[in-house]
């Protein structure tokens, strides 16, 4: 049961990006005359090359907008990808249907509305742009829903804890590959760059109300990185993390903490002690290395935190599901 909730916990917050990329990059498409606009495109299809959901295409994007929209939507409603959004979807559904005497009603009334959501079939030519920004923003709405539930509705008992130490990672390892595929290097037209990712991040009210300036990448790496006030940054993530872990049954010993405990320090110190300033220079390249060493060392310790706590808590019989992948099959 702690294995199902973990990764059912993993397989909700892996939809959550690809739905806001997909979301923030559809309507920017028919913006093509605007330089800010086509950044955040590339931006988005950067992002969702990096993440694996749509083909890398070394094209330059203007000549090849029709191909990137056909991917997008192909991302959205082609239910024989293994990498597109129904099989994903499919995936929450099976767990939680493991699950259905475990969760609340209401719960799994949500995930098999999510997945009837999106086995619609494709709309037809004169408005599957607009469909498909519906059928997204209704996604976005139920996945938060389940969120909704899932903090005011559980007891805080080691199931809900398992739930959301799965959640926790996910989202971590999720906003750790939209920095590095959207400000791991210096680039051109970077207000258009930073409002996506904003936006993707959920993170744009947030920046335009504390900092009333321009869009400053030192600034946005602070708000989706180091900020622990923020509830979508790195920081906050890995803040969680620790606070679940200390929690754990038998996770806390007076001789010595045990190995998760220990990662989930060393994740937390990491960023802590991180300073903004020492992410912005770029090599020769205009990839920005420090930044690159530091998410390298949070995804390969997340990696290992998730195998500890499968090594130390849930069922040896069955082979581990894969972590980088965002298809990963149970």
């Amino acid at each position: 049961v702690a294995d199902n909730l973990f990764w059912l916990g993993r397989y909700v917050e892996r939809v959550e990006p690809a739905v806001r990329v997909a979301r923030a990059i559809l309507p920017r498409l028919f913006q093509e005359s605007e330089l800010m606009a086509m950044a955040g495109v590339a931006a988005g299809r950067r992002i969702l090359t990096g993440m694996g959901y749509i083909s890398h295409d070394l094209e330059p994007l203007n000549s090849h907008l029709g191909s990137l929209e056909r991917e997008v939507l192909a991302m959205i409603y082609d239910g024989k990808a293994r990498n597109g959004l129904p099989a994903n979807i499919h995936r929450v559904r099976s767990v939680g249907w493991l699950l259905r005497d475990r969760i609340s009603a209401d719960a799994w009334r949500i995930l098999n509305h999510l997945d009837l959501q999106m086995s619609a079939p494709q709309p037809p030519e004169p408005i599957r742009i607009t469909g498909a920004q519906a059928l997204l923003d209704q996604a976005i709405g139920t996945l938060s829903a389940f969120g909704g539930l899932v903090m005011e509705s559980m007891t805080r008992g080691d199931g809900w804890r398992f739930l959301d130490i799965g959640r926790r990672i996910e989202r971590a390892a999720q906003m750790v590959d939209l920095i590095r595929h959207g400000l791991g290097f210096e680039g051109d037209a970077d207000s258009g760059r930073l409002e996506v990712l904003l936006e993707i991040a959920d993170s744009s009210i947030t920046y335009h109300s504390r900092y009333l300036t321009s869009m400053q990448p030192e600034l946005v790496l602070d708000l989706l990185l180091l900020d622990e006030a923020n509830p979508r940054s790195v920081a906050y993530q890995l803040a969680q993390l620790h606070g679940h872990i200390d929690r754990l049954p038998g996770s806390r010993s007076p001789i010595r903490r045990a190995p998760e405990s220990r990662i989930g320090i060393s994740l937390l110190t990491a960023v802590q002690l991180a300073e903004v300033g020492e992410f912005m220079g770029a090599n020769s390249e205009g990839r920005r290395e420090n930044l690159e060493t530091l998410l390298n060392r949070i995804t390969s310790e997340l990696r290992l935190l998730s195998e500890t706590l499968t090594r130390r808590y849930f069922s040896q019989a069955g082979p581990s599901r894969q972590f980088s992948v965002p298809w990963a099959a149970s």
